[in-house]
């Protein structure tokens, strides 16, 4: 059961209180160790904050943000800062239901009336606690043959959402963390602001805050406005730079000292965070028969932020991930610290880190207690299967065709694509069977029906996406 008090608690935990003396020399040789990798060199690395009611107690960092041109990582670098985005898609919209502009009751159907008929039944508020059934966006980008997301775009992202025939649960049954959800945030903005998103953000989030230096990806990035992002193979860094050209679910790019005025408005400032966005924003979500929204660890999400106990210390939290970007934010609700690291490497473990810093400047709530209830996830796990024979295969969901050739070990699939950003030559899938019998590339997985002779793609949570042969298309 969700206790009211702890809802209380939360939203006392944001507003003012004395301020205090910044770190010990002590606390500053933790934090600092905390931050340092293994290579020695020029090498990528992360930043870190400590904040306290808004205020900064210290800011470091380790690492290079470009290591072509040796520039290295410091307070006002700016990363890509991934899933913490949502919070502020989620204050967004927020700021339109304080103006009267949208109702968070407002079925999906009210902005994409295109959409097929389960969408009637999906709310904003569904979209905004990862309730609605609304598959991945990202996911569905990827199975339509563009893997790398930052050539693809916001319209295409819409378009493949309301091409989808079912969604993966009946509305406000289940819990599945879903990008596409926050997507059609964004498009529901752009509609109803009459503006870009990345404009309508600016204008009604960032600016108000003094974020002038942050903003959301709406285009390919040029070289020297953030940090590069880098992945580990073996003893070298590749640099990759492979995160959606476009926002909403993502996006935000961003600092250490900018999140720092984000931080202020939250505990002092509240141009943005004002009493009626603090509410809803931190107000627990509930399914259709009334019990408390939770995600996989047993936390609340809340509006793009989730709240609750980790190791023993009560957080209002989240993280954020591409391939190369990692960060995670923290606010711990009893001793007012706030904690953001970002990293631009794929091993930075900024969650890791998070916990730790936590240790260093904060002791475990004296009340630890996790919120109960039942944990309503959706999880279809996959399916042993043998492979279709040779030959196309369509989905409309996905508008594409997948050219099979079974091999060996499994089927070689090319992806035939007309969405903007596909590659030349096609992207591939190269499933092969694991131990489980289940024929797979990464996350990836096929799942054929001899009766039928059809097939299914699982993408992550995203499952049941259909290919018949094109000869049966007529």
């Amino acid at each position: 059961m969700f206790r009211p008090s702890l809802f209380v608690l939360l939203l006392a935990g944001l507003g003012s209180h004395p301020a205090s003396a910044a770190l010990s020399h002590t606390q500053i040789q933790q934090v600092d160790g905390l931050l340092q990798f293994e290579e020695q060199g020029v090498v990528p690395g992360c930043a870190a904050g400590v904040f306290k009611e808004g205020q900064g107690q210290y800011v470091t960092a380790s690492g290079y943000s470009n290591l072509a041109e040796e520039t290295k990582i410091n307070g006002d670098t700016r990363f890509y800062a991934g899933s913490l985005s949502k919070q502020f898609t989620a204050l967004g919209i927020m700021k339109l239901v304080e103006r009267g502009k949208l109702s968070l009751s407002d079925p999906l159907t009210q902005y994409f009336p295109e959409m097929p008929d389960y969408a009637q039944n999906i709310t904003v508020n569904m979209l905004i606690h990862h309730i609605s059934g609304i598959r991945d966006g990202l996911g569905l980008i990827r199975l339509a043959g563009v893997p790398d997301l930052s050539t693809s775009n916001l319209s295409t992202a819409l378009k493949l959402l309301a091409l989808q025939q079912h969604p993966d649960f009946e509305p406000g049954t289940h819990y599945a963390y879903s990008n596409g959800g926050y997507l059609l945030l964004a498009g529901i903005i752009e509609q109803v602001s009459k503006m870009p998103f990345s404009d309508y953000m600016r204008q009604a989030v960032l600016e108000p805050m003094g974020m002038t230096q942050s903003f959301f990806v709406s285009a390919p990035i040029a070289d020297g406005f953030m940090a590069q992002g880098y992945l580990k193979q073996g003893s070298l860094f590749k640099q990759q730079n492979d995160f959606p050209s476009f926002s909403g679910s993502g996006g935000l790019i961003t600092s250490i000292n900018e999140l720092g005025k984000y931080e202020y408005d939250l505990a002092q400032g509240h141009k943005v965070w004002t009493d009626k966005a603090k509410t809803m924003m931190l107000s627990p979500a509930t399914f259709n028969d009334g019990s408390v929204v939770r995600e996989q660890h047993g936390l609340i999400y809340a509006g793009g932020i989730k709240l609750g106990i980790q190791e023993g210390k009560q957080w209002m939290m989240h993280t954020g991930a591409s391939s190369t970007f990692k960060s995670a934010y923290g606010r711990l609700v009893d001793s007012h610290y706030s904690i953001i690291v970002l990293c631009n490497r794929n091993d930075g473990k900024p969650a890791t880190k998070l916990a730790a810093l936590a240790d260093v400047v904060a002791t475990s709530s004296p009340d630890n207690h996790q919120y109960e209830g039942p944990l309503r996830l959706m999880k279809v796990a996959p399916k042993p299967s043998a492979v279709p024979p040779a030959g196309s295969y369509y989905s409309g969901e996905l508008d594409v065709t997948y050219l099979v050739a079974p091999v060996k070990d499994g089927a070689d699939v090319t992806i035939i694509s007309a969405w903007p950003g596909h590659p030349q030559p096609a992207a591939q899938f190269r499933l092969r069977y694991d131990e489980n019998g289940v024929l797979r590339d990464g996350i990836n997985v096929l799942e054929y029906d001899p009766q039928t002779k059809t097939f299914a793609m699982k993408r992550g949570r995203i499952h049941g996406i259909v290919f018949t042969p094109v000869s049966a298309n007529g």
